[in-house]
């Protein structure tokens, strides 16, 4: 067995190893730190006001200082989260080789439990004895303006007291939990959560003493609860021994926590250590999602130029037949489109499509068998549709088809001509897609094509433009489309979204596409905080961009690029020469305070992605003008402008993942307030920082402090002042600035 390094500080103090029998127990160090999601120090929910901020380990009522383990001590947590995929606890941890096995046990009496300020528990709380393969970076304090703490994600096993049920009953469960295929501190999609409650609906208070135990062997973890005579031990299932030397290979750090609404007092602790010898399991990887294989070719054809296509989200390889008769077959990569050329013959034309996937889950032949009707219309590359058209009609403009006729039925290099009227929504099918040399054109013939319900497209290769959707979404799943001159407006949830269904896999996300010249404004949810203007967020790929668009009056943001851990990061999306003024109210609904609504909102949930964002303009938006949300990653900040917007102009974190990704480029942006006031000074984290006037100590300054020539701002000062008698107050003036700054 080898010897390994024993790491006894955050700060990298390394002392040579010791097999288990050299590691004197009594001198390990000790130590107590809060890290994760929801550990702030102003973090409010759900805790009573006195207590905001409180995550200690306390040893006869002192914070407890690095060094031998305290006897008897106490671990509060009034903040963090026991999620899915990441923690946020308060931890009083040691640190040993990972080449140790060991037991933990000790006596714990869990005093409290759950929210009190009369809220329900959620299960996010909770206590116990936990090892993880690293600890979090412990919080910020004090915490720097406009910082919340990132999510802290790691391997890890948990003998845990959690809620019983979902109410204050005074019981809890005893719950054996580890995660898994944790590869990165800000979290790994597809990772695995385990939780198996071994007992439940014990009775907890300051009077009732347990004690509760962690052990790793070769093989794995056991975890025990004693209570009085009874014994109940467990093992835990699935947790391999290496886990816990994943993102850290040379140590782990086993100890004690507290998360959300949790009191839990320890004593008597007993840590025994043996010599390893681990099984060396595989690392998790996480399941392969099904194969997904769309058509996207339709069943009828107007002419003779007519392609086979086909999408998987899989490598493999496509064939095609004709009547029998092999007709092409190309080797695709995962996302790839397959396209061939078919001479339809006179009477029947029978198709068989097949795949052979090379990569997935499965190496099963997936086959699809079709036929194709021929259908004659007078000039299919160009089909007039109506509103009251009926699929009796032939596409000409005195006899206009229906909207979902005219999609089925127009070639590739076809244009769909749309006359004034209503329109209902209707699905734009992968099925109805174009050709990349071959674009497919919806295009509204008069100035007055509205759509009054959910419009959605799932197809390639379409240039959509000068249409209206009112009252309802605008939704993309496709890619490879132009979208130019759209408005969205009065949606019951975002106007405009780019977005991908789940288990569809990452090579079919919606990808390329481009949004030009369009508008989306006064969109609200039912409950007031989450429709914005434009979104590209929950599983998008690569290329997605918003050139020259304006977003406005949403009650959330005008731009939302949100992801999560679970899917992983999104794609690169790009914003250029756009502009977000007055999200987080509405055109009759005024914004509640200053949480929501911000401008440009540029990711979320620590995941780090390197949007591209040039030359647009926030303005007097509800909460900040652009922000990171929580995207430690590369980000382009370049010749951007914020002005007014309530309490941040700029807000770009520091990361708390140095080690493992670098912050991006912050240069030519201005910043600037008139006639409003705001606390905070702009924020910027960032590897280049080159030629920008921002706000320090309340004035706009530029890079060498100084505040910026006061002449230059008197236009300015005038151009913002809004006229809120306008029926879209601030658009005139936004517009003038955008002007102001190309």
């Amino acid at each position: 067995m080898k010897k390994n390094v024993l790491l006894f500080s955050l700060v990298a103090v390394f002392m040579p190893a010791s097999y288990a029998t050299e590691i004197q127990v009594d001198e390990l160090i000790w130590r107590a730190t809060t890290f994760g999601q929801s550990t702030d120090l102003n973090f409010g929910s759900t805790i009573l006001p006195e207590k905001v901020g409180l995550n200690q380990v306390t040893a006869q009522g002192k914070a407890v200082a690095p060094g031998k383990l305290a006897p008897t001590f106490t671990i509060e947590s009034r903040g963090g989260k026991l999620a899915n995929s990441h923690e946020g606890v308060t931890f009083y941890y040691t640190a040993l080789p990972t080449d140790v096995n060991f037991t933990l046990a000790a006596d714990v009496v869990l005093e409290q439990l759950g929210p009190e300020t009369g809220a329900v528990p959620n299960r996010q709380e909770g206590a116990g004895l936990m090892v993880r393969d690293i600890p979090g970076t412990a919080r910020l304090v004090p915490q720097p303006d406009g910082h919340e703490e990132f999510p802290s994600a790691s391997n890890m096993v948990m003998n845990l007291l959690h809620a019983h049920t979902r109410t204050h009953d005074g019981r809890v469960n005893i719950n054996a939990s580890f995660r898994e295929g944790i590869y990165h501190p800000w979290g790994t999609p597809g990772n695995r959560l385990s939780r198996v409650d071994y007992v439940t609906g014990v009775t907890y208070g300051p009077a009732e003493h347990y004690r509760l135990t962690l052990t790793r062997t070769n093989e794995g973890f056991r975890v025990s609860y004693q209570y009085g005579d009874e014994i109940v031990e467990h093992v835990v299932k699935g947790a391999n021994a290496n886990i816990v030397s994943m993102q850290d290979k040379d140590n782990l750090y086993i100890g004690f926590f507290a998360s959300r609404n949790a009191r839990m007092t320890v004593s008597n602790v007993d840590l025994q250590l043996s010599d390893a010898q681990t099984v060396n399991a595989p690392k998790y990887e996480a399941p392969q999602g099904k194969l997904v294989l769309l058509r996207a070719s339709a069943k009828q054809s107007a002419t003779d130029d007519y392609f086979v296509q086909a999408l998987a989200n899989y490598s493999g390889e496509f064939e095609v037949q004709q009547n029998a008769r092999t007709m092409g077959k190309k080797v695709v990569t995962a996302g790839e489109m397959f396209s061939q050329p078919i001479e339809l013959q006179d009477g029947e034309n029978t198709l068989a499509l097949k795949f052979t996937p090379s990569d997935g889950p499965t190496r099963e032949i997936q086959h699809e068998q079709y036929r194709i009707t021929r259908v004659s219309l007078p000039d299919p590359l160009t089909l007039y549709v109506a509103a009251d058209g009926t699929p009796a009609g032939d596409g000409s403009s005195n006899k206009p088809l229906d909207l979902e006729s005219a999609v089925e039925l127009l070639p590739a290099g076809g244009t769909i001509l749309l006359k004034d009227g209503d329109y209902q929504g209707m699905v734009l099918p992968v099925s109805a897609s174009g050709r990349p040399d071959k674009m497919k054109h919806l295009r509204a013939q008069g100035k007055h094509v509205r759509f009054i319900s959910e419009l959605r497209h799932e197809a390639w290769y379409w240039h959509v433009q000068g249409i209206e959707i009112a009252g309802a979404q605008f939704i993309v799943h496709g890619s490879h489309n132009i979208f130019e001159k759209m408005v969205t407006h009065s949606a019951p949830d975002t106007g405009f979204v780019i977005t991908s269904t789940e288990n569809v896999g990452r090579a079919l996300w919606a990808s390329h596409n481009q949004v030009i010249e369009s508008e989306s404004y006064n969109n609200m949810d039912p409950s007031r905080i989450n429709a914005d203007g434009f979104a590209a967020k929950m599983r998008v790929g690569d290329g997605n961009r918003f050139e020259r668009c304006l977003a406005h009056h949403n009650i959330d943001d005008g731009w939302d690029l949100f992801n999560k851990v679970e899917d992983g990061p999104n794609g690169v999306v790009t914003i250029t020469d756009s502009i977000a003024f007055n999200n987080g109210r509405t055109l009759d609904i005024a914004n509640n305070g200053g949480t929501i609504g911000n401008g440009f909102k540029l990711g979320g949930e620590g995941l780090p992605v390197p949007h591209v964002v040039k030359n647009n303009l926030a303005f007097n938006n509800n909460m900040d003008g652009f922000t990171d949300n929580f995207n430690p990653g590369a980000l382009v900040l370049s010749g951007n402008v914020a002005i007014n917007n309530q309490r941040f102009n700029f807000l770009i974190r520091k990361s708390p993942y140095a080690s493992e990704t670098q912050q991006g480029i912050f240069t030519h942006n201005r910043s600037y307030r008139f006639h409003t006031h705001s606390q905070y000074d702009d924020v910027i984290n960032s590897a280049v920082f080159s030629d920008n006037d921002v706000i320090k100590q309340g004035v706009t300054r530029n890079q060498s402090g100084e505040p910026v020539n006061r002449a230059t701002q008197v236009a300015l000062e005038q151009a913002v002042r809004v006229d809120e008698t306008l029926s879209i107050p601030g658009k005139k003036e936004a517009l003038h600035l955008k002007h102001a700054f190309p």
